[in-house]
């Protein structure tokens, strides 16, 4: 079945837990990552529907007079009620997807790759586990993970608990997941459960993600 594209496999985990630096470590391993967060970020900005359904929802003033998204004033915003940020990702997802199968669809045959993964901070929250063929969790202690994004960004520690209280806990996306990597130790490590990782992955869908009795996409 040479048309057949790769198996998905999602890499989620909550915000500072290190999703990225995994995908990373599969990227140079010759895997295609494919970023759901990213694909919403441009939609957010470039998409006329889904700018419009924001702005209808969220208010106009949350776009610029420069056109771009208030990223962190939606993000307070949605953050702090459940039933907004459910609304956001009402607009938003379905779009993602779409965009996320429209780009395995351009996966080139020749790649002989038996699977990509698609980054998303969102997988069981807005049921892309349904979507994929199998996923990932990375979890790491609350500290360091906020260390990490205080690092990176400059947020507000007070912003970062209110995206980590928005997340589904991590032990209980872990329980929900196919594979966990722990991320609380060195860089090293990370590269070496990857490794691994990927090895099973390989062989788990050698024989081509319909051997496996997997929901479709479509």
């Amino acid at each position: 079945m040479p048309n057949e594209p790769p198996a998905l496999v999602g890499v989620t985990g909550g915000i500072g837990s290190g999703k990225s630096a995994v995908c990373r470590h599969f990227a140079r391993l010759g895997r295609r990552v494919l970023s759901a967060d990213e694909i919403a970020r441009t939609l957010t900005e470039e998409d006329p529907q889904v700018r419009d359904a924001i702005g209808r929802s969220f208010g106009k003033e949350l776009y610029g007079t420069d056109g771009r998204l208030r990223r962190e004033e939606l993000g307070r915003i949605v953050f702090a009620d459940r039933s907004k940020l459910n609304a956001l990702n009402a607009i938003v997802h379905p779009r993602v997807f779409q965009s996320l199968d429209a780009s395995l669809e351009r996966f080139p045959a020749s790649s002989q790759s038996p699977y990509a993964l698609v980054e998303a901070a969102l997988v069981f929250e807005s049921k892309m586990d349904e979507w994929l063929d199998a996923t990932i969790v990375v979890r790491a202690s609350q500290e360091h993970r906020i260390e990490r994004v205080l690092a990176r960004d400059g947020s507000l520690r007070e912003d970062v608990l209110a995206r980590m209280s928005a997340q589904i806990p991590p032990d209980e996306a872990a329980k929900r997941a196919d594979f966990v990597i722990d991320n609380d130790g060195s860089e090293k490590g990370l590269e070496t459960k990857v490794a691994f990782l990927d090895r099973i992955l390989s062989q788990m869908f050698a024989a081509g993600r319909k051997s496996r009795a997997v929901p479709s996409r479509k």
